[in-house]
């Protein structure tokens, strides 16, 4: 860690969250594999067309833009497969080691949080007021039901919410676990921390040019709370 990783996290005045990893694992409780399957398996019942290669998929988001694509008509009804599939799912998850401290910090120290996600704000919403953490966040963008090709790494998740927490791009800090997270925040030009929560993650992180990589929440939480935090 040098002293600019430092003054990346202590400049920021709000905090773009990604939900799915750094807050909890979105789909411990019904993974996504299986929730991929079973939407491609209601789809192909419903008579929509699904081809060898996303026969095979395993990424719900990727089910979700693919059925968007081949059947847009009935993309109301894949939203909600999706949608009442996180909800059960997060009912079922814990928070992320670390990340409730670090929310705390961010609370103490003035800085909003903003959960910025490709799952749908429903889920996200149930997740905090199961566990009473509402508090903690300043608010919720989550995936347009509609149209998931505004999900990141389209910039539209982040500039919705950059624009609520009526913000500049550089008083923000995205903080993501996946590629997608850290492309849209370069994209964009805001500071970006890349969660590594999986071997092998940190180095593409960096690769990708990731401002600061950390395998623990609770590091994130430590480096807010230093005093003199705005520079």
């Amino acid at each position: 860690m040098t002293s600019e990783d430092v003054i990346v996290i202590r400049r920021a005045r709000a905090v773009l969250l990604d939900f799915d990893g750094p807050v909890c694992d979105a789909f411990a409780g019904y993974p996504a594999s299986e929730v991929a399957q079973d939407m491609l398996a209601s789809s192909s019942e419903a008579g929509v067309p699904i081809s060898e290669e996303a026969a095979t998929m395993t990424d719900p988001m990727e089910v979700l833009r693919y059925l968007f694509k081949v059947a847009p008509e009935r993309q109301a009804e894949s939203d909600r497969m999706l949608r009442d599939a996180e909800i059960f799912s997060v009912e079922k998850t814990s928070p992320t080691p670390g990340t409730i401290d670090f929310m705390e910090a961010c609370r103490e120290t003035g800085r909003s949080v903003m959960v910025v996600s490709n799952n749908s704000p429903e889920a996200v919403k149930v997740f905090f007021e199961r566990r009473n953490i509402t508090n903690y966040i300043y608010g919720i963008v989550g995936r347009n039901p509609s149209s998931p090709n505004l999900m990141k790494p389209n910039p539209y998740l982040l500039n919705l919410a950059i624009k609520k927490l009526d913000k500049t791009f550089s008083e923000c800090l995205m903080i993501g676990d996946s590629v997608t997270d850290i492309e849209v925040a370069k994209a964009v030009n805001v500071p970006v921390v890349g969660y590594a929560n999986k071997p092998g993650k940190a180095e593409i992180f960096r690769s990708l040019g990731s401002d600061f990589v950390t395998q623990n929440m609770g590091e994130l939480a430590s480096l807010v709370r230093v005093e003199n935090s705005y520079q």
